[in-house]
This record gives structure tokens, C-alpha cells and sequence, in this order.
């Protein structure tokens, strides 16, 4: 039964190393690729604005854009507080045209998206800040929360296997 027990407590052990171990790669993998994420995000939210801003600020008819799409882009500039890719509204102004998506300004109720795509929005209700900057601002805070999370998590760990093994050093010597 002692040996039993004895080969129980080393595999589970082992068990808590091959953890502890998995959990460190991914907090370096996270911290590696973290850049990586950001300019794939960067990347598609990019392209997607664009899309928007040709269709409808620069009124170019020959760009194809779904209601879907559409959706997005207001959608993510209502619930992330922002305003244009960068630089806040002026991302979507020109000397012509100073309306903006409807996302970008704060009494937005997420329901109608007027026919132009744009619309006039107060000052003090539109968002000021690009969705690039806010995005980037989020993913530094939740980074920042993960990684004290996965730190106390690894170091309860270590504490509970050195607790098991001086537990089992006390069993050996009584």
C-alpha cells in the first residue's frame, strides 16, 4: 500500500512539472506573438475600414461591401468607444463630407444604419479616439490581468508540490 501511495504522489507530481512547464511556454508564446496578433488584427480591421470609408466617404460605387461588413465596422466602433481606424473622426472626414458611421457616436442604439452610411453626430457625443489606439490599449490591460492570473496560478502550484513533497520528507522521517 506504502508503495501504492509513493507511486500515486510522484505521478501526480509529475503531473503538476508537465503543467507548470505548458503554462510557462504559453506565457512566452503569448508574450512573443502578442505583436504578431496585433498586426493580423490591425490588418483585417485595416482592410475592412477601408472598404467602408471608399464606399461610402469617397463614394466610390465599384467597391463591394456587405451588410455584414457594414455591421462590423459600426458595431466595433460602438462597442470598443472609438472612431475611425486612426486619428479619431477626422479618419472619416473629408473637406466635403464631415458625417461619420453611426458607430462612432455614443447615442447610437445599434439598430438603424441611415441609408448614406453616415451621419451627423454631435461633438461631444462622437468618440475621439481610433480603434487601433483602443484596441491596443485593451489588449495591453487584459495582458497585463492574464498574466498576474497565470503568475499567482503557477505559484499556488509550486507551492502545493513543495507542500506535497515536504509532507512526504515528513512521512519518511516519522
Amino acid at each position: 500500500k506504502q508503495w501504492y501511495q509513493r507511486r500515486v504522489a510522484i505521478t501526480a507530481g509529475i503531473v503538476v512539472l508537465v503543467v507548470l512547464v505548458l503554462e510557462i511556454i504559453v506565457v512566452i508564446l503569448a508574450i512573443v506573438k502578442k505583436q504578431a496578433f496585433i498586426d493580423a488584427t490591425e490588418e483585417a480591421a485595416g482592410t475592412l475600414f477601408k472598404t467602408y470609408k471608399d464606399k461610402f466617404v469617397d463614394d466610390d460605387q465599384s467597391v463591394e461591401i456587405t451588410d455584414t461588413e457594414i455591421l462590423a465596422v459600426n458595431s466595433a466602433q460602438f462597442i470598443f468607444q472609438c472612431c475611425g481606424l486612426t486619428e479619431g473622426p477626422s479618419y472619416w472626414k473629408t473637406e466635403s463630407q464631415t458625417d461619420v458611421p453611426p458607430g462612432c457616436c455614443s447615442d447610437w442604439n445599434g439598430e438603424k444604419i441611415p441609408d448614406s452610411k453616415l451621419e451627423s453626430c454631435v461633438e461631444t457625443k462622437m468618440y475621439q479616439t481610433g480603434c487601433t489606439e483602443k484596441v491596443k490599449d485593451l489588449a495591453d490591460q487584459f495582458g497585463v490581468t492574464t498574466l498576474i492570473i497565470v503568475a499567482s496560478v503557477m505559484a499556488f502550484e509550486i507551492l502545493c508540490l513543495i507542500a506535497a513533497c515536504c509532507s512526504k520528507k515528513n512521512d519518511h522521517i516519522a
